[in-house]
């Protein structure tokens, strides 16, 4: 029997949940005797998990599955090097699997083709609305990119949020909406979280935030017209 881990790798947010900060912030969720990982950074940035796991002392061998929120290379870069070296399966939105596992070449600004090569990464199973993966549940929140994806642990109300917000200054925001698929749908997808009893977000880029998560998000939904639906 495998030893009880009693750590989760990286800076801890909370019991069971570590974080890799960085561009991209990487999440390490505790599942039983598995750790989850949530997604993964650029390529390069695969070093880094690694490295948080030996600093935890826990072996790579318990990575248990790599989950994605949206194809982005910065969210899912990492995803071939550690498919290779831990063998951990890959699950995705299904609208976004055929940009991670390249069999469709992600839209990309020019500048970033440029300096960043993508490295395609078997998808072993395809996530939908309602899913549940272990304890958390996941919700498709399209518009950043068409199978953006966030999970909520509705028990400990806990959102892991990808793109689909990002703190920035103590606020809530979009990223903007140039590299969004459709910035429309993103501002509709914001209804969906409003529904949630959060606790503690979990952005993808910025800073988590454990306080008064729907007034901010309220905020944000009553700003989003304005500042990414005009002009």
């Amino acid at each position: 029997m495998a030893t009880a881990l009693t750590t989760t790798p990286g800076v801890r947010v909370e019991e069971g949940v570590g974080r890799i900060p960085g561009f991209v912030n990487i999440y390490t969720f505790l599942e039983g005797e598995r750790i989850v990982l949530i997604d993964t950074g650029f390529s390069p940035k695969a070093k880094s998990v690694v490295k948080a796991f030996q600093a935890s002392k826990v072996p790579l061998t318990r990575l248990g599955r790599v989950l994605l929120t949206h194809h982005h290379v910065d969210h899912m870069g990492g995803a071939a090097q550690l498919l290779q070296s831990t063998g951990a399966p890959i699950s995705c939105h299904a609208e976004d699997a055929p940009f991670v596992d390249g069999r469709v070449k992600a839209p990309m600004p020019r500048i970033m083709r440029l300096f960043m090569k993508v490295h395609p990464a078997a998808v072993a199973s395809m996530l939908s609305d309602g899913d549940l993966v272990g304890p958390l549940q996941v919700i498709h929140t399209p518009g950043h990119t068409p199978g953006e994806v966030v999970f909520y642990h509705p028990g400990r109300k806990i959102l892991f949020a990808g793109d689909s917000l990002r703190e920035q200054k103590g606020k809530l925001i979009l990223p903007a909406a140039r590299f969004a698929s459709n910035i429309a749908q993103a501002v509709s997808s914001l209804q969906r979280l409003q529904r949630l009893d959060v606790a503690l977000m979990l952005p993808g880029h910025g800073e988590p935030i454990g306080t008064d998560f729907s007034g901010l998000l309220d905020d944000l939904v009553r700003r989003a017209p304005d500042e990414y639906l005009r002009g």
